[in-house]
């Protein structure tokens, strides 16, 4: 995972809610609420709508192998 201090909103991906240990894959419409309200909770956690992300990871397109 990446850290959040690189976390663009606005890109398609999947955050670790720590508090909760769980993936969510992020919504881009969130970007203006979460530029909004979030908080720095801890080094390297952000306070957001309940949740505690510490990481963040990209959405790699999957392509068919051909077979």
């Amino acid at each position: 995972m990446n850290s959040m201090g690189t976390f663009d909103p606005h890109l398609p991906c999947r955050v670790h809610d720590g508090l909760n240990d769980q993936i969510i894959e992020w919504n881009h419409q969130w970007a203006s609420m979460y530029r909004e309200h979030s908080s720095k909770w801890d080094e390297g956690i952000i306070s957001w709508d309940g949740l505690l992300l510490d990481g963040w990871a990209p959405i790699v397109p999957s392509y068919p192998c051909g077979h």
